[in-house]
């Protein structure tokens, strides 16, 4: 059977426009009062926008790296490196594994960038990246980082309530803006819109 985070990591292209927006969708079912949750209380006292995009992170994560090994780029390797993984703990073996495919990525990236076009062309499968590099990342954000099976539950609470909540179009005006930042974030290095659910217009 699979977790909360497998369904959302491993939708189909078509369903993943529904998730984003569920994502960004206040959870209608939060419990108040003296029997609020640690999780609910989080959510209601947590700036509403930056809790919808932290949300929104979550699910594009996977989605980027699958785009990313389907055809791995420089450009992209970047993007989710930036984005989601430049505070990992530098003692964890996978993460530093990471650390050392991402200095060569730079480091390729750099050089691409002074030769001319036709050398860069001529040398381009020289420079190639790795489809597999960010696969340890990929199973740490699916089961979490611990063995743990009650901090695995909590590991899965986040994409549980995404799943439960029903999707809505409506988005305020300061988070359509930080969506469409996103999207083009992840435009610009080459992630394909339908693929991340993000070919709608927010702006």
């Amino acid at each position: 059977m699979l977790t909360d985070s497998q369904k959302i990591a491993f939708a189909a292209p078509n369903v993943r426009r529904a998730v984003v927006y569920a994502a960004l969708s206040a959870r209608p079912d939060a419990k108040l009062g003296e029997q609020i949750s640690g999780m609910d209380r989080l959510y209601f006292t947590t700036d509403p926008v930056r809790t919808a995009m932290g949300r929104l992170k979550k699910v594009l994560f996977p989605w980027m790296v699958l785009d990313f090994r389907a055809n791995p780029t420089k450009t992209k390797a970047t993007c989710i490196f930036d984005m989601y993984l430049t505070n990992g703990d530098q003692s964890n073996d996978e993460y530093a594994k990471l650390l050392g495919h991402m200095r060569t990525v730079r480091q390729n990236s750099e050089l691409a960038k002074s030769m001319s076009w036709l050398k860069r062309v001529a040398t381009s499968s020289s420079r190639t990246v790795d489809a597999g590099i960010f696969d340890d990342m990929f199973r740490l954000h699916l089961f979490g980082s611990s063995q743990d099976a009650f901090s695995r539950s909590l590991h899965q609470h986040l994409f549980r309530q995404i799943v439960s909540t029903p999707p809505t179009m409506s988005l305020s005006n300061e988070l359509a803006t930080a969506v469409s930042e996103i999207q083009q974030t992840c435009k610009d290095a080459g992630f394909s819109m339908k693929n991340l659910g993000l070919a709608d217009s927010f702006a």
